[in-house]
């Protein structure tokens, strides 16, 4: 039994060493849908997890300036651009800001770049990005409020 708890034991903490660290940034995956809504350009860990975010991701190919030129599927000419809005209904206590306020954060007030992970796992970055959050007006019966979290991401690159 003491061997079992031992081998156990040796097995998590090599989990908990290997395990990757995620990114704080604006951030946006199809697959696993869930997105990071930053709250503070200047702490980027200073941020809203959203799952079920329903990312749009769209990547356009832009074709060679050269005739005669074909693209393959391994050219780094794709740029990517992203969307993901969600509204979650929360607590007072747990507001981002103060009911009835919006705030707005953009890749000039931060140098940490948005990702966008497509479906097929193919990461984008982009350094052009804007994140809104707008904090819904105070209820009267003092119940949860509305708050809507935007990302929008434009120019990604691999």
């Amino acid at each position: 039994m003491k061997s079992i708890l031992i081998i156990l034991t040796l097995v998590f903490s090599v989990h908990l060493l290997s395990a990757t660290n995620l990114c704080a940034d604006p951030r946006m995956e199809t697959n696993k849908e869930f997105c990071h809504f930053i709250l503070d350009p200047n702490n980027t860990d200073n941020e809203m997890f959203m799952a079920s975010c329903d990312s749009v991701i769209t990547v356009v190919e832009k074709a060679a300036s050269t005739t005669g030129v074909s693209a393959s599927c391994e050219d780094s000419n794709r740029v990517a651009s992203g969307y993901a809005r969600v509204t979650k209904t929360l607590p007072e206590a747990a507001l981002p800001g103060v009911p009835g306020s919006s705030f707005s954060f953009t890749s000039d007030q931060s140098d940490t770049p948005c990702t966008m992970v497509e479906s097929n796992g193919r990461a984008y970055t982009s350094t052009k990005w804007r994140s809104v959050v707008k904090v819904g007006a105070k209820k009267k019966n003092g119940g949860p409020i509305d708050v809507q979290y935007e990302l929008i991401c434009s120019d990604g690159r691999q």
